[in-house]
């Protein structure tokens, strides 16, 4: 390998795979190993990083680690030093959600190997970003979500592992039992009517038998969905498509009004929603006379201020009760991909065109 890396570990869920994944890449020439004590050190050798010349940063975490090293990398890098980058993040926390969206390996070997070929190739792709203002901030992700599943989180954030830092407990099932309690007793956020202003986009929705679209430059809309998710990746983690129609590359965000028509429908139709099979569910709601999932495609997208309200961005809690404003970064910063995604965005090589 010709080009440098840097691989930052952060080890606070899994130390064991922690020090597996430090033994692992320790000796391979041309990368630097970073081990971090805490957020702020973490947060330290991003700026480093960023100081540096290396072009390739490998991050070790789970979606809070990968969220923090995109605003890190968006806010402490001018634009030169942004499109000389590409950063690729490893299994390190119990959702991976990120790392879910861009095919990367399980086996902690394999993801290795993957990027050390996607560095030497140089499998990389743009991506976009989700642009996220509020309370005179700015943050920056992949995923943002409204409702019930920011209660789920921060239900979720209740339930804390052993030991002294209070970090949540890591895994699938401590986001099941918020989730099946959430859907019983969140029954209000089901007649809690708000206001959602988009501009530059479509209405898109995909049938099982028929597709439909219509073009909107805006188009405000009053929703009582209890659900609405905004993506420019498609898995939340474990899996779970929750924004299927997703692109990562088109300059668009992916909106999803979840309009569940009661308590149980979340649970009665969790194979589908886990597979981000909507169309399945909206063929049953049409010929029940139904609110439909809704999807749209946009650049811009204005939530009315609203008392306490809650929402997460790549799984980080925040809350704010003033207007919500989110826009598309678009190619906004380059990924290290596995081989088997890359080659999905450039199927057309240099030698098979004809085009004159």
């Amino acid at each position: 390998m010709n080009k440098c890396f840097q691989l930052i570990i952060n080890p606070a869920r899994y130390p064991y795979y922690a020090k597996q994944l430090e033994h692992l890449v320790k000796y391979i020439p041309k990368g630097t190993v970073h081990v971090s004590r805490d957020e702020g050190h973490f947060r330290e050798l991003i700026t480093d990083f960023i100081k540096g010349n290396d072009p390739y940063l490998l991050i070790w975490g789970g979606d809070g680690t990968a969220n923090m090293t995109l605003n890190s990398l968006m806010k402490g890098s001018d634009k030169k030093r942004l499109k000389s980058i590409a950063v690729g993040f490893l299994r390190g926390g119990s959702g991976n959600g990120i790392q879910d969206s861009y095919e990367v390996p399980h086996n902690l070997k394999a993801q290795v190997r993957t990027y050390l070929n996607s560095m030497e190739k140089g499998f990389t792709q743009k991506v976009d970003l989700l642009k996220v203002q509020f309370d005179g901030q700015t943050e920056y992700g992949q995923l943002f979500g409204s409702g019930i599943d920011s209660h789920v989180l921060g239900a979720r954030n209740g339930i804390t592992r052993n030991g002294t830092d209070n970090a949540p407990r890591s895994g699938f099932i401590p986001y099941v039992i918020p989730a099946i309690r959430t859907a019983y007793r969140e029954a209000r956020l089901l007649a809690e009517p708000q206001y959602i202003k988009m501009s530059k986009g479509r209405f898109a929705i995909r049938g099982t038998r028929t597709n439909a679209e219509f073009p909107f430059q805006e188009y405000t809309v009053e929703t009582r969905a209890p659900l609405i998710e905004i993506g420019v990746r498609p898995y939340y983690g474990w899996y779970y498509k929750i924004c299927p129609d997703v692109v990562c590359n088109d300059g668009y965000m992916d909106a999803y009004l979840f309009n569940l028509a009661s308590r149980l429908s979340v649970l009665r139709n969790l194979p589908y929603l886990w597979n981000g099979l909507y169309h399945r569910i909206n063929k049953r709601y049409a010929k029940k006379g139904l609110p439909l999932i809704e999807h749209y495609k946009i650049k811009e997208m204005e939530f009315s201020p609203r008392e306490e309200r809650s929402f997460h961005i790549d799984g980080e809690l925040f809350q704010s009760d003033e207007a919500i404003r989110l826009s598309v970064k678009n190619k906004a910063l380059k990924f290290l991909v596995p081989e088997s995604f890359h080659e999905k965005f450039h199927p057309i090589h240099d030698w098979d065109m004809k085009v004159k």
